[in-house]
């Protein structure tokens, strides 16, 4: 019986052999005390590749996003974001904790604001608090949003604003590689609109774990400083490191079959009747679609769709994600239209 055609997320994949053979042959050393030369050519590289002087390796996005708050806020400080963006929904109850700060929403469709918007948000606040905004952060791509781009022109336009008003810009950029392939535009033009950005290894580059943090060179002392407060501080973290390496020399321009897949599989299901495609066109590898009449349960639906060989996550049923990644080609995805066809009740 064949594996299953899993969509759940991009977080699913498997390290390539090639990636194995890297990881195999890693130098190592102890990360913590710096010693890691593994380690320091992913950060050196992840550094030149996003046009910014230093970067941090860390275990996860999260403890990526709350470092870089952390760094650039003090206890008390406001934040802005979009409020459908991982910042400001599971990754808040830690920065939140954590650095000690709140954040203010932006209500925008598919996550992206504007400048304008930003300073908006900013005005519609209580005088004594808009002193304490110090940090604006945007998610690129926007995950909750299926994988939209924010236009690059929008992001320049914040980082100008920011500039303009003494604020920090950071950028999480979970899926920076899937924006950089959908839109052309380069990592290196992305980091020069931000003050910093996150981007994680694990995703849709397919590495086993790990995200880096860029940023100016004392930005991300601190950032490393706080990473070891919160668990960061790991020891031979080469042997992952050297799969993050492999990931960015061999597996982002592939990036682009993952967005064709993704559009193939949202045609498939608007063939489909009763499904809607939410957010279209797709840009990336995120499809979000909508039964619009749920003839069954969540749960009978979901072991319905396993029998037939295909996982799939809800967004808040009847709303469901399909990720692609390396794991996913064209006959993963003809499988899995013909399962949803049949697990909807549509032969």
């Amino acid at each position: 019986m064949p594996d299953p055609v899993d969509l759940r997320s991009d977080t699913v994949t498997l390290p390539t052999p090639g990636m194995r053979r890297a990881m195999a042959r890693a130098r190592v050393g102890d990360s913590r005390r710096g010693e890691d030369p593994s380690v320091s050519e992913l950060e050196e590289l992840s550094a030149s590749l996003f046009a910014k002087e230093a970067a941090l390796f860390v275990p996860s996005g999260t403890m990526g996003n709350l470092v870089a708050v952390a760094a650039w806020t003090r206890p008390k400080d406001l934040i802005l974001a979009s409020c459908s963006s991982h910042i400001a929904g599971r990754e808040l109850p830690g920065v939140s904790l954590l650095a000690a700060v709140s954040l203010i929403g932006i209500d925008t469709p598919g996550g992206v604001f504007t400048s304008t918007q930003a300073e908006e948000a900013i005005g519609r606040l209580p005088a004594p608090a808009r002193p304490k905004v110090r940090l604006i952060c945007a998610e690129n791509s926007h995950n909750a949003a299926g994988g939209t781009v924010f236009p690059l022109s929008y992001l320049r336009r914040i980082g100008a604003f920011c500039r303009k008003r003494s604020l920090r810009f950071h950028i999480d950029g979970s899926r920076i590689f899937n924006a950089s392939v959908a839109s052309g535009a380069g990592t290196g033009e992305y980091g020069k609109c931000c003050d910093s950005l996150m981007f994680c290894l694990s995703k849709g580059l397919g590495a086993p774990v790990g995200s880096v943090v860029v940023g100016p060179s004392d930005f991300i002392a601190e950032a490393r400083g706080l990473s070891h407060k919160v668990g960061g501080g790991m020891r031979q973290a080469g042997i992952v490191a050297a799969g993050g390496l492999y990931a960015l020399r061999h597996q982002v321009a592939r990036l682009a079959k993952d967005h064709e897949n993704a559009r193939s599989l949202a045609r498939l299901l608007r063939e489909i009747p009763g499904i809607e495609v939410v957010h279209a066109p797709v840009r990336t590898n995120i499809v979000l679609f909508r039964w619009e009449t749920p003839t069954m349960p969540l749960q009978a639906f979901r072991d319905r769709l396993a029998a037939l060989g295909v996982r799939l996550d809800d967004r808040g049923f009847p709303l469901f994600r399909a990720v692609t990644h390396l794991g996913i080609g064209k006959r993963e995805i003809a499988r899995a239209a013909r399962a949803l066809r049949e697990a909807f009740g549509r032969r």
